[in-house]
């Protein structure tokens, strides 16, 4: 990088407050955001390509309104509804440029070629993210719920390309969204010495933004959807004389239901370098018979992940503490990026540390090694 800046301010006033007699607590506000930069990047390949960012500059601002309520009907059921409400405004001015004009494209000013037009481009929208959900409490000790909520991600510009744009609008992708339903409990046992939390969602992904290979170069584009199912457990026993036991677990069933036609996953390449995908050619060299871009993997999303960390508690004569917490976590395969690159696989690891912790009998200290 050779040279790069951001600023950022944000401010957010919020109004709290209780009402119908305390079974409604509230919380109403405005929000403002707003952050500046660039990454002029300089970028020597060898002595044959000479990239440098004329401009790669960008400006976010966000203008938000928000409400969330929690109503308590009675001992029973509750309620929870909000929403928030965001105006995004984002500008941006591209300037990918080689400086020798590689390869070979013909004179330009100052002996650059400028992938990206000197032209600026903006791009607004107006999102409203509502949510929802409802308790029921089986005993003081027990609870369920389901909740529903929608989430936003805004777009942007990918910053990398291997041929000219005549618009900066070529360079656009489009934001991401995601609607997710959970159903779960909450509970505590045997005198509130057994937590025990379990979860199951389900979460529709549209316009996922992803890095895929597009000749020479990444770009950050909207790859596809998918669909999203899962669980996952908590649980915490104080089993007694200094010592707690606590495990958790998440299952993770994660597929794409529709990929971008200029995606080129999932994709691994040949002796000689050539690449192979299901699309074929032009989007890579060699069409992958019997695999389509649905077989691909979500990137960084492990099927199965565990972990057992139990804690070992001395209290000392001082009243301090000592505590003793080995963990293991063990996670399934995945892959590191959305091609599905063999070489960035990673397969199912295990691993084992632990930590020692010294905590004064006021807390205000933790010594740990």
């Amino acid at each position: 990088t050779g040279r790069q800046h951001q600023f950022q301010v944000s401010e957010e006033v919020q109004l709290l407050g209780k009402a119908l007699d305390n079974r409604l607590n509230y919380v109403t506000g405005l929000y403002y955001f707003k952050e500046a930069g660039y990454v002029h990047d300089f970028v020597p390949f060898e002595s044959l390509l000479f990239v440098d960012d004329l401009a790669n500059d960008v400006t976010n601002t966000d203008y938000a309104a928000f409400f969330h309520g929690d109503f308590r009907l009675n001992d029973r059921w509750g309620f929870t509804a909000g929403g928030r409400y965001t105006d995004v405004q984002t500008k941006f001015l591209g300037g990918q440029s080689d400086l020798n004009n590689f390869p070979f494209f013909g004179p330009g000013p100052d002996n650059i070629f400028r992938y990206f037009p000197d032209v600026p481009d903006s791009q607004t929208w107006h999102i409203f993210d509502p949510t929802a959900g409802v308790q029921f409490h089986i005993n003081d000790d027990m609870m369920t719920y389901l909740s529903w909520s929608k989430g936003f991600k805004q777009g942007g510009w990918t910053t990398r390309l291997s041929a000219q744009i005549p618009s900066p609008t070529d360079a656009r992708f489009d934001p991401e969204y995601s609607s997710t339903y959970e159903l779960g409990m909450k509970s505590e046992w045997f005198g509130h010495r057994l937590l025990a939390n379990a979860a199951v969602y389900y979460t529709d992904y549209k316009g996922i933004q992803l890095n895929i290979q597009q000749g020479i170069s990444p770009v950050y584009t909207n790859a596809g959807d998918a669909k999203i199912k899962g669980a996952e457990l908590e649980m915490q026993w104080l089993v007694g004389g200094g010592l707690q036991l606590n495990l958790t677990g998440a299952y993770i069933d994660a597929y794409y239901t529709k990929v971008n036609p200029n995606a080129n996953f999932p994709q691994y390449a040949l002796p000689d370098g050539t690449t192979v995908c299901p699309a074929g050619p032009p989007i890579c060299g060699v069409q992958w018979a019997g695999v389509t871009a649905l077989d691909a993997k979500l990137p960084k999303t492990p099927k199965w992940k565990g972990t057992f960390d139990p804690e070992y508690t001395i209290r000392l004569p001082n009243e301090a503490a000592v505590h003793f917490i080995p963990s293991f976590t063990y996670t399934t395969e995945m892959f590191n990026d959305s091609l599905n690159t063999p070489q960035l696989r990673r397969p199912a690891t295990r691993s084992l540390d632990a930590s020692l912790h010294y905590v004064s009998a006021d807390e205000l200290y933790d010594v740990a090694l």
